[in-house]
């Protein structure tokens, strides 16, 4: 199953994948320096039962 967020910039979309997660979509040293998305980004989650999970982190607009 995949999961796609998509919203204004600055809503928390890229934390609330890490908050799911653990992982940290935002790869790029331009998003870290501005605290914003610029790229899509990917993460994964597994269920207990093995479902996985695919997460992706649309910029804002």
């Amino acid at each position: 199953m995949i999961f796609a967020t998509a919203g204004h910039v600055d809503h928390g979309k890229t934390e609330l994948i890490k908050a799911i997660t653990g992982i940290d979509t935002d790869q790029l040293p331009e998003e870290k320096r501005r605290g914003l998305s610029i790229d899509l980004g990917f993460a994964y989650y597994r269920l207990a039962d093995g479902t996985r999970l695919g997460f992706v982190d649309v910029p804002g607009h």
